[in-house]
C-alpha cells in the first residue's frame, strides 16, 4: 500500500524534546486541542477509574523517570 507524502508546513513542525522518558505500560497521553495544542499525561497505575494527572510531557518526565513500580516498565527498558 502506497502512502501519500505529508505536506509539511509550520503547523507540522516537531515538538522540541527536553530529555528521555522511560517507556511505561500505564501512562496515558491525551492530545488537547487548542491554540497551541498541548499534551496531558496521566498515570493509570492506580486504575483507570483513578487517573493521576501528571501535567505536560515535560512536567511528567521527572515523575515517570523516578517511578519505582517494577511491574509497569516495558521489557525493553532497563
Amino acid at each position: 500500500m502506497a502512502l501519500n507524502p505529508v505536506q509539511g508546513g509550520d503547523e507540522r513542525r516537531p515538538i522540541a524534546r527536553s530529555g528521555r522518558i522511560r517507556r511505561c505500560s500505564v501512562r496515558h497521553v491525551s492530545i488537547l486541542t487548542g491554540d497551541p495544542a498541548s499534551v496531558q499525561v496521566d498515570c493509570l497505575l492506580g486504575g483507570i477509574d483513578h487517573p493521576l494527572p501528571l501535567g505536560t510531557m515535560d512536567e511528567a518526565r521527572p515523575i515517570c523517570n523516578a517511578c519505582t513500580a517494577r511491574s509497569v516498565w516495558r521489557e525493553d527498558e532497563d
